[in-house]
């Protein structure tokens, strides 16, 4: 499998769960290497293309994540696109029982029914316009999704105007409003500070969890925390 490399080595690490549901918990993070998208506001740009990649079996990166002490109940694979490397993903998530698995997706691309049986979760962030060029992501991936019972959605905005695109693609889906998690868009600590006021006052005006960005709040972005 083709993980990120972050400082010379491979981007598997010990933290707390930024993002989502599970935010606060601790979990042991695999960056995997390679994106279908090139997102403006990227914060790990250095993940999109493989070519610095490291190339690490599946039992080689289970080891890193076992070795962890005291061992996280939770995995967080991310990337990159994780559901670029489906197939070694099913041979790794077997290797870690006791694990409970949660992947991080832009939402594109669908798991094999395999992968789906091997994951609890799915934190599925649909990109709007203001971060990709394009057509934009899929209703019906979205849909299939839904349709699991196990992901979440959740949705960088900025605005009004961003909520409404969101909330657009969410109907288009059959996403439960339930289900959605608005987050401001920051990279860094004083971003995050100004942003949120206005993503919360979204949330309280639309009915919808709002998301924080734990890991930028602690450590103003630094990667590989």
């Amino acid at each position: 499998m083709r993980v990120a490399v972050l400082h010379g080595e491979p981007e598997i690490f010990h933290s707390l769960q930024g993002e989502g549901p599970s935010q606060g918990e601790p979990a042991a993070f695999l960056r995997l290497a390679g994106c279908n998208l090139a997102c403006r506001w990227c914060d790990t740009a250095y993940a999109r293309g493989t070519a610095r990649a490291l190339e690490l079996s599946p039992r080689g990166a289970a080891e890193i994540v076992a070795g962890f002490s005291p061992r996280p109940r939770l995995l967080v694979v991310t990337g990159g696109e994780p559901l670029l490397q489906q197939a070694a993903l099913e041979r790794l998530l077997p290797l870690l029982p006791g694990m409970r698995a949660e992947v991080e997706t832009n939402g594109t691309l669908f798991p094999s029914e395999r992968l789906l049986g091997c994951v609890a979760q799915w934190n599925v962030s649909p990109k709007l316009a203001h971060a990709c060029a394009g057509a934009g992501p899929d209703p019906g991936v979205l849909r299939r999704f839904a349709r699991t019972g196990r992901a979440w959605f959740k949705f960088v905005v900025r605005d009004e105007e961003d909520w409404r695109e969101a909330a657009g693609l969410a109907e288009r889906a059959g996403i439960p409003r339930g289900r959605m998690l608005l987050m401001p868009l920051a990279s860094r600590r004083a971003e995050l500070d100004a942003a949120l006021p206005l993503v919360a006052a979204l949330c309280l005006k639309h009915g919808v969890r709002l998301a924080d960005r734990l890991h930028i709040r602690l450590w103003d972005g630094r990667p590989g925390l």
